[in-house]
């Protein structure tokens, strides 16, 4: 009786003993996880951060904004604009941009057709939806 009891009580102490390793293992596999997730996290993303403003004449005033959080914020000169930002190795995506729709004589509201983005340096390149260079900012 007192083996079977040692043994009953081995047993649960090598069970406890498994479910903590398999919990270990679990939180190493996280982090690992997480690592490869910051280690995928590219360059451009964190060279993007920051405010980009045109260079062109016609464009002084448009600019962007991009938040380290994935946040966008921007202005033609006349309208603003808000969104999400998104980038991997070579290029930069814009999701749910929401523009205001002003009429602004003399101005060509191109910030409003973003799509995505290309950074070389410290211009950064904006296209449309259809791959189309529409405007060059570069770093503020």
């Amino acid at each position: 009786m007192r083996t079977v009891g040692r043994i009953g009580r081995g047993a649960i102490g090598l069970a406890i003993v498994g479910a903590i390793a398999t919990a270990l293992s679990g939180c190493v596999s996280m982090d690992a996880a997480d690592a490869r997730d910051d280690a995928a996290e590219t360059t451009i993303a964190s060279e993007v951060v920051g405010t980009w403003k045109a260079e062109e004449a016609g464009d002084v005033a448009a600019e962007l904004t991009f938040e380290s959080g994935g946040a966008l914020s921007g202005s033609d000169g006349c309208n603003t604009l808000t969104g999400r930002w998104e980038a991997d190795d070579t290029r930069i995506e814009f999701d749910d941009v929401a523009i205001t729709q002003k009429e602004c004589i003399g101005m060509e509201p191109w910030l409003g057709r973003l799509d995505e983005a290309t950074l070389s340096a410290d211009t950064l390149t904006i296209f449309d939806d259809a791959e189309t260079q529409i405007g060059t900012l570069s770093r503020s």
